[in-house]
């Protein structure tokens, strides 16, 4: 076994919201000062990848389960057509949903987490993982060759954020869309156009995976995967974009955010899968050392971008390529509006680490 990293005994970390949270949320303030948001990470965190790997890791073939309004995979239920409609008509516009949000910024300064300075980790196995080793050894990922190099795609493609004025939509169910306009879909058009426009062929798969049910998910991920990858043997690294989900009991939203440029931006997060589960994953090492320095390169070009990185048991279909990874962009507190702004830095950031490389 590699001496990168040891088994340790089962930890659970509690992670804490930094004290540096911004000024300009007086709430955010209230709430680091009473200790109240220390806990907010581990007790109001939703997301769909937990209660995935939960199934995978019984079976990795849940049973299907219908979610009620996730009944069309084309997207087509949450367009209105107004084709009938005289040509000078301008259809009302609907009303932007009122939710209380919350923002917090989650870094690794205060808390239990791994690591020091741009670099951090949540690390929910039984490994202890050295970061000093995993950053400065050598990984396997490289681009090669003039044909496509990454695939961009999504488990959970119709995750979705707080509607604006600009990004309003009508749910298909409770924070998600079959509305690619609206949903995870459109931020990894984002990452594929700039990664494209960066010289690196880059190709996005727009299959909503949970829809029209959401359990199976990473199963029908898995095969989507496999296919593009059967098509484009050169593919390097496969990028899972989804969007995390910080809900209390109430309704009440958290949004992560960090201060880029002076422009409010949601906060990223990479989700490491390993074998720590039982399912075959040689290559979590690798995968993990190129994350890390994904991680040091978002974090120390733009602080507070990046979220420590989750380390955890399920392997997350990232066993198909060693450039595979999971991107939580934002919760669904954020916007689209702030989604993309850190999408866009993520695949500046990306494009910059992977043509270093060549």
């Amino acid at each position: 076994m590699p001496s990168r990293y040891t088994r340790k005994k089962a930890r659970r970390h509690k992670p804490s919201i930094p004290g540096r949270a911004f000024l300009l949320f007086a709430v955010t303030a209230i709430l680091l000062k009473s200790g109240i948001a220390a806990k907010i990470e581990d007790t109001v965190r939703q997301s769909g990848t937990r209660f995935e790997a939960a199934l995978m890791q019984m079976h990795e073939q849940p049973a299907l389960l219908p979610i009620p309004g996730l009944a069309d995979p084309n997207g087509t239920a949450d367009q209105q057509s107004y084709e009938s409609l005289p040509p000078n008509h301008v259809p009302p516009t609907p009303e932007v949903p009122q939710t209380k949000t919350i923002p917090v910024t989650i870094d690794g300064t205060t808390g239990s987490y791994d690591g020091s300075n741009a670099v951090y980790i949540k690390n929910e196995t039984d490994y202890t993982i050295d970061i000093p080793t995993l950053l400065t050894s050598k990984d396997p990922v490289r681009l090669s060759g003039d044909q496509v190099q990454v695939l961009v795609m999504h488990t959970h493609g119709t995750e979705s954020y707080t509607p604006t004025a600009q990004y309003n939509y009508t749910p298909s169910d409770t924070d998600r869309t079959t509305d690619c306009n609206y949903n995870v879909v459109r931020i990894g058009r984002e990452i594929t156009r700039i990664l494209n426009e960066k010289g690196i062929k880059t190709i996005h798969s727009e299959t909503l995976n949970d829809s029209p049910v959401y359990s199976g998910s990473y199963n029908r991920a898995l095969e989507d995967i496999t296919a593009y990858i059967k098509d484009n043997p050169s593919i390097k690294l496969v990028i899972d974009v989804h969007r995390d989900a910080m809900v209390s009991n109430n309704g009440t939203k958290y949004k992560t955010v960090a201060s880029i440029d002076g422009q409010q931006t949601a906060q990223l997060m990479l989700v490491c899968g390993t074998d720590g589960g039982g399912l075959v994953h040689d290559s979590w090492q690798d995968n993990l050392s190129f994350q890390l320095k994904l991680q040091q390169r978002l974090n120390t070009q733009w602080p507070g971008l990046m979220r420590p990185l989750n380390l955890r048991a399920a392997r997350f279909n990232q066993h198909v390529t060693a450039g595979s990874m999971l991107l939580e962009v934002g919760t669904t507190g954020n916007t689209m509006e702030e989604a993309l702004s850190s999408a866009r830095l993520f695949a500046e950031g990306l494009a910059e680490l992977l043509l270093e490389r060549n």
